[in-house]
This record gives C-alpha cells, sequence and structure tokens, in this order.
C-alpha cells in the first residue's frame, strides 16, 4: 500500500536536510583542480570586476652629483573587466515519488549528481581560459588571446607564446630560458620563476618523466636531468587539446576566480503538486590580468 501523502511543508522539513548531506558529501570530497593555477578572491558588489594595468617607469639613470633627478611617466595599458555570471541547475521529487515511498532514495542520488553538475560546470568554465588560451576570438584586456606573441608594451610588443612543439626535454628547457628572459612593460629585465607544468591527460605519463628523471629523459648520455623537481606536475581533465601544455609562474596577478556567490543550494515545497524542488546556484566570474603568469605551447 503507499505511503500518506505529507504536506509540501512537511515533505520539504524531512527530505531537505537528507539531500544537503547527500549534496554536501560529494561536493566537499572532490579535489578541485583548478585551485593549482587559478587565485580565488571576494569580488566586489557590482556586475563586473575591473583592474587597470599600468605601465610602470622604465630603469633609473645615472645622476651626476648635484644634478636634477629625472622624471618618468607612467601610462594605462589597458584596464581588464570581467563579468560576474551566474549558473544554476534544480531537479524536482514528485508526488509519485512521495507516494511510493522512494523519494529519499531518488532524492539523495539526484542531489549527488547535481552536485557533481555544479563542480563540472565551475571546472569547465575556469579550463576553458587555457582551452581557448591560442584563439584570437577569445581576448584579454590587452586585445589579444592569452598566449600570443603580440601582447602590446611600450612602443613594442612581447610573447608568452612558446614555439610549438611536443612536450619533450628540449621543448620545456627552451619554455624555461624564454621565460627567465622575460621582461617588464617598460623592457626591464624581471626574475619570473616558473612553477607549475599544467598538462591534460594525454601528457600526464609525459610530464612525471620529464620532472622525476634524475637523467635527461630520452637521451642515451649521462647528463644530468635540469628539469627534475623544477616545476609541480598539475593534470588538468577538461583541457580538450591533447597536445597544448602551459608553464605558470609566480606572477601574482594572472588567472582569477572571483566569488559573489558561492555554490548555494536551497528547497522548496510545491503546494499543488506536493513535490519538492531542490536547486543549486553560483555567481563568479573569472579572467586574467598578467599574461606574464601562463605560457603556452600548441603543442604538435
Amino acid at each position: 500500500m503507499a505511503g500518506t501523502i505529507m504536506r509540501s511543508t512537511q515533505f520539504k522539513s524531512v527530505v531537505e536536510p537528507i539531500l544537503n548531506s547527500a549534496f554536501d558529501g560529494i561536493y566537499d570530497q572532490r579535489k578541485n583542480e583548478y585551485k593549482a593555477i587559478f587565485t580565488e578572491e571576494q569580488g566586489i558588489a557590482r556586475s563586473y570586476h575591473e583592474e587597470t594595468v599600468l605601465s610602470g617607469f622604465g630603469a633609473a639613470p645615472l645622476m651626476n652629483d648635484g644634478s636634477p633627478v629625472d622624471y618618468d611617466e607612467g601610462s594605462v595599458l589597458y584596464t581588464t573587466r570581467i563579468p560576474y555570471n551566474q549558473y544554476g541547475l534544480a531537479f524536482a521529487l514528485t508526488k509519485v515519488l512521495v507516494e511510493d515511498g522512494d523519494h529519499i532514495r531518488m532524492g539523495t542520488i539526484y542531489a549527488k549528481h547535481l552536485a557533481q553538475s555544479m563542480d563540472e560546470t565551475l571546472e569547465t568554465v575556469l579550463a576553458n581560459h587555457l582551452n581557448r588560451a591560442f584563439t584570437s576570438t577569445y581576448t584579454g584586456g590587452d586585445g589579444v588571446a592569452l598566449c600570443s606573441a603580440s601582447h602590446p608594451v611600450v612602443g613594442d610588443v612581447q610573447s608568452n607564446l612558446l614555439t610549438a612543439a611536443a612536450l619533450s626535454q628540449t621543448s620545456l628547457e627552451q619554455a624555461f630560458i624564454a621565460i627567465r628572459n622575460a621582461k617588464d612593460a617598460r623592457g626591464k629585465r624581471i626574475r619570473v620563476t616558473p612553477e607549475k607544468l599544467v598538462v591534460a591527460p594525454s601528457n600526464m605519463v609525459q610530464a612525471e618523466v620529464l620532472l622525476k628523471s634524475v637523467l635527461r629523459s630520452g637521451t642515451s648520455n649521462n647528463d644530468v636531468n635540469f628539469l627534475k623537481g623544477s616545476l609541480e606536475p598539475i593534470v588538468m581533465s577538461r583541457l580538450t587539446s591533447s597536445n597544448a601544455w602551459f608553464v605558470k609562474t609566480d606572477v601574482r596577478q594572472g588567472l582569477k576566480l572571483l566569488w559573489r556567490r558561492k555554490v548555494t543550494k536551497a528547497t522548496e515545497g510545491d503546494f499543488e503538486t506536493n513535490s519538492v524542488r531542490f536547486k543549486s546556484d553560483m555567481r563568479f566570474g573569472s579572467g586574467w590580468i598578467d599574461w606574464r603568469s601562463m605560457w603556452g605551447n600548441a603543442g604538435q
């Protein structure tokens, strides 16, 4: 015999704690891959986040004794505007499930799937900044793609686009050289240090070999492997290219995740149907400020 039908408010008071527990259980246990390359900050109370990037000053000239100091002028290179977007999803437990006494079991299963959907949405949105890093139609504040050979600086352009090559001992060593030769917007040498090697699952074995072998990988000599222990390997499951790879540096103002509202949950009953609806939503913005934080190779 079917169970007694509860009012929507009664149903909500019984089911909501169970759904919240199931949702939190899977959401808290999943490892967030984006945290390895994104800096998280609290967003401001407006529809977008905006940061202005300045050029800074040139090198200080030699001063003769008694001579006045020279003045320099800084300038605005570009302004990055990151909109806050909202994402949400919901499901409903119907009257039939209540009548059949199956609402708790099905609700628990659906809550776990909803948590996974929210997690997947966040990870995919953030990974797409790298998936589109070489695409000219997806630009940052300076008007070019994240990984480009034509980032505008004062009187010139600079590049964080590595020469296309498969991930190897040689190509990664060349990436180190390019990064350590980095300059600021006024052409001054800056000490940019590579920190992490970011790869898709297809390159994770190669990354481990390159970064943990004592001797140079893929050679028959006994040369010491310069790359050993130099970078932390990061595997991002949502990277769509099996060939592309990236090197994250210690430049602080790089990829950012700006939260307006972290993942929230809500439950409400429907008086007319005696169903209960369970939803989850979040609001955030993401993007990059200083392109020197991420150097990319499209691979071959």
